[in-house]
């Protein structure tokens, strides 16, 4: 029969007629698989045993969100709880992604009810847990409220995001607005486009946000706010001392709703650091109020005011310019970034 010599490989160190090497690297074993549903109606291996377990499978740019939707959902989360409770184990994942999954109302209870359970030696199952995604997964009122329960019994979360899911007013009212007040641990909590509303808004700003003492980080953008919230936020300004950026964009709080936010970021004494109204019908009125505070010494402590796309007119536009020391047909006319000794002002019509 015939034979074939082994190519020689040109490596420094080896040999000719050497056999050729093996440039494949054998795929890592799972740490802690399981076996989950999914909506199709299969069965996937899943591996818990890792500090990012992430359930929003769109790796393959052929995978549309609506298939990832699809693939997971609250039977796939009862299960994987269950599992973790026949083993007596603590989940070991540190983060948990489950964006654009169909959770619905049913998942985020199991979800509440699994991270929040104990093992027999007493340890919360989801004690290692730091940052919970969970935008646009199909949660209503109910949905929200369970994850009230969740941050209230947590110590460990940091970096909550929930924005996306339609819950209105109800869903931040009771079981939510407490868990937040009981909780210690949360730096940023996204709510954008939750369609919170002015009473939603107010339940917030009223309640857990006013004292919340790690709060740095709130997103509450196209949240269908007015005057009312804007009122309400201001408030809370007055009162809290742990916030930093505080994220309004897409709403329509309008020249009242600024100027009311104008005198609660005077009363907050330079805590806030970074704010953004864009998208806010502000008018000139708001914006020009905005700006005073901004160059005021009561405002320096704002690294980062956004005012973009708030309906000034352009000869609003020449004036708020002129009077920042930034005329339009200065150096600086060209572009909405105004800077201040590193301090950024957007500003737009």
């Amino acid at each position: 029969p015939l034979r074939l010599k082994a190519a020689a490989w040109p490596v420094r160190g080896r040999t000719e007629g050497a056999s050729a090497p093996d440039f494949g690297m054998a795929a890592a074993a799972p740490v802690d698989p399981i076996s989950i549903p999914t909506a199709l109606g299969a069965r996937e291996v899943l591996d818990v045993g890792v500090s990012v377990l992430n359930l929003q499978k769109i790796e393959n740019p052929q995978a549309s969100l609506h298939q990832c939707a699809s693939r997971y959902g609250a039977q796939a989360i009862r299960s994987i709880f269950e599992k973790l409770e026949q083993k007596d184990a603590v989940a070991t994942f540190e983060e948990l992604n489950l964006s654009d999954n169909n959770i619905g109302d049913d998942g985020a209870e199991w979800l509440m009810k699994g991270l929040t359970g104990r093992t027999t030696s007493g340890v919360q199952v989801g004690k290692n847990l730091k940052v919970l995604l969970m935008p646009r997964a199909r949660m209503g009122s109910a949905g929200m409220k369970a994850m009230g329960g969740l941050i209230g019994a947590s110590d460990s979360l940091e970096n909550v995001i929930l924005s996306s899911n339609i819950c209105d007013a109800a869903g931040v009212e009771g079981e939510f607005c407490s868990g937040l007040a009981k909780n210690r641990s949360i730096k940023s909590l996204c709510l954008a486009a939750c369609r919170l509303g002015d009473r939603g808004a107010s339940l917030l700003a009223d309640g857990p946000l006013r004292t919340h003492p790690a709060l740095e980080h709130v997103s509450l953008q196209y949240n269908r706010l007015g005057a009312s919230a804007a009122k309400s936020l201001a408030g809370m300004l007055a009162a809290n001392s742990a916030l930093r950026f505080l994220d309004l964009s897409g709403n329509s709080i309008g020249p009242e709703g600024a100027l009311a936010l104008v005198g609660g970021l005077k009363k907050n004494k330079g805590r806030l650091q970074r704010l953004s109204v864009s998208q806010n019908e502000i008018l000139l009125a708001g914006a020009k109020a905005f700006c005073q505070h901004f160059t005021s010494p009561d405002g320096k402590s704002l690294v980062y005011l956004d005012l973009r796309h708030n309906g000034v007119p352009y000869p609003g536009m020449v004036q708020l310019r002129k009077e920042l020391g930034r005329p339009m047909d200065g150096p600086e006319a060209e572009g909405w970034m105004m800077l201040f000794d590193g301090r950024q002002l957007l500003l737009n019509r």
